[in-house]
């Protein structure tokens, strides 16, 4: 440095391990298992790598997990990945060497996705589409914002890395408790042919609603069901048998292409909050309170635009965001830092459409499993992301620019995805074949929704000659297809008839002389 007469070092000067340990500042941050180990100079790529291989836990068992919430249920799943979690998180606060602690992070990497998922799922099988949204967005709102905006001062007032991952994994133990708790899918169950469960689940849920569940309800089930039991190749779907379905297939791999852009530039987003500011707890509350105007913005764009145009959207902004941040001069902290929490307030909104939508698209008797599949990719691509964040070592636009033209590239690629706003979840194959393939490429659910008057009255005046006969009626109820997720409310729309997304219509056969089409609304005060 003296006799180049620089202020700083050139990194092509040849360098040297120390030879007598190290010091560390810990004025700021507190003793972490990478000073207690260690994992600096030589080693400072045993922290990427222990991250990295966090997420290959999740890329080994994501698929065989969520194969198993279709094969025995979405409830023993969420609660069996609970338990070892929090064993292995407990057990990773005691690791004294690198081989361990990868070890144990992998066990917890294989287990964190899919009680995440698993537990979204049966919420949302739950729930009507009128609901849809608002359940798949408050919790992950109210919880999480709440988590987030928490843990880094959680982290600082204990200041001890191993109590501190104790404190965070101890809660999962309680997940034992939900085996009496919470009850399984009642439409996971039906598609079993498990009537009796179902109707059981069903009448518990009638009770605490105040709405009754008269026999008509219970035989529609038990007819459903029976039908089911007696076609075993309906229970449960592999990828592969959804891969042999050409609309399915499309779907799916855009599904997967979708997830695993978004799932990087999230991970990218939040493990670049240390470069961005120069306290990483402040940052990163700031970062996490973002979640909450996010998650509640993206809960009203999904309802008045829809799943389509708010993900792409919101990976196009983005990603424009992101070139900007780099663009910007390394000097300019704070313009950096506020300009990168916008960047994570897109890419977060994106990500909460973005595990809402292969819920509402994919079948029941295959959700699980390629749900799972979908995630497993998308742990495929995080497995980059710190590496993405490493390269910040060579120049502090490089992250920004990678995840800049991911998000961008990923977003215009969900453009061929359907509409699935105000739309039944398919249950079979066959379902997940037909649903949506009367939208065009370029559907746009509020054009469709300026337009409900006059579709309304479209169909009351041709409402006596779409009504089913008498026979017709009976033989819905012997092979109908009752809707769990209606909640008492079965569906069975004639096949002609073209029902828009924005004026969601329910057809339910009802035991009497006069039996007609009924409106969603109406069903549900059966």
């Amino acid at each position: 440095v003296v006799r180049t007469n620089t202020s700083w070092p050139n990194v092509s000067w040849p360098t040297t391990s120390c030879i007598h340990g190290w010091n560390y500042n810990y004025s700021l941050y507190y003793p972490t298992i990478t000073s207690q180990l260690d994992w600096v100079c030589d080693n400072d790529w045993r922290p990427a790598l222990s991250q990295s291989l966090f997420f290959v836990g999740s890329l080994v068992a994501s698929p065989v997990l969520g194969w198993a919430a279709d094969k025995w249920g979405r409830l023993p799943v969420i609660v069996l990945t609970n338990m070892i979690g929090c064993v292995a998180g407990i057990a990773s606060a005691f690791c004294t060497s690198f081989a361990s602690f990868t070890a144990f992070r992998f066990i917890v990497g294989m287990t964190y996705d899919t009680h995440y998922m698993a537990t979204y799922i049966l919420l949302l099988e739950y729930v009507s589409s009128q609901y849809r949204t608002i359940m798949a967005n408050v919790p992950i709102m109210l919880f999480l914002t709440t988590a987030m905006c928490a843990m880094p001062w959680m982290a600082m007032g204990i200041a001890n890395w191993s109590t501190f991952a104790v404190v965070i994994h101890a809660p999962q133990a309680i997940s034992f408790l939900f085996l009496w708790l919470i009850p399984e899918s009642a439409r996971w169950l039906l598609g079993q042919g498990r009537v009796k469960d179902t109707i059981k689940i069903l009448k518990k849920a009638a009770k605490v609603n105040r709405k009754p569940l008269t026999p008509e309800v219970i035989q529609e089930f038990e007819a459903y069901g029976t039908k089911q039991a007696r076609t075993d190749h309906h229970k449960t779907a592999s990828v592969l048998d959804l891969l042999r379905r050409p609309r399915l297939r499309l779907r799916f791999v855009v599904l997967c292409i979708m997830w695993m852009v978004i799932t990087v530039a999230y991970d990218g987003h939040m493990r670049n909050t240390e470069h961005i500011g120069s306290n990483v707890f402040t940052t990163f509350c700031i970062a996490g309170f973002v979640e909450l105007p996010a998650d509640f913005l993206t809960m009203v764009a999904v309802e008045k635009v829809g799943r389509r145009h708010t993900t792409v959207f919101t990976l196009v902004v983005s990603g424009l965001v992101s070139f900007v941040v780099a663009a910007l001069p390394p000097g300019h902290t704070m313009t950096i830092m506020w300009m990168a929490v916008m960047g994570r307030f897109m890419i977060t909104m994106a990500i909460n459409v973005g595990m809402q939508y292969p819920v509402e698209v994919l079948p029941t008797v295959a959700r699980g499993s390629c749900s799972g599949a979908i995630h497993t990719l998308g742990h495929v691509s995080v497995f980059a992301s710190p590496y993405i964040v490493y390269l910040t070592k060579y120049g502090h636009y490089l992250p920004y620019v990678i995840l800049g033209a991911l998000t961008v590239g990923g977003g215009l690629v969900c453009l061929v995805l359907p509409e699935t706003l105000n739309q039944n979840l398919p249950d079979t194959l066959e379902d997940g074949e037909k649903f949506f393939s009367d939208q065009s490429f370029f559907y746009d659910p509020c054009t469709r929704r300026r337009s409900k008057g006059t579709l309304r009255e479209e169909d009351d005046s041709s409402k006596e000659d779409d009504s089913p006969k008498e026979d017709e009626t009976v033989r819905d109820a012997e092979d109908g297809d009752p809707r769990t997720n209606e909640m008492l409310c079965f569906t069975k729309a004639p096949k002609e008839q073209n029902i828009s997304p924005c004026q969601e219509r329910c057809h339910t056969p009802v035991n009497d002389d006069n039996s007609q089409a009924l409106t969603s609304e109406d069903a549900r005060q059966t």
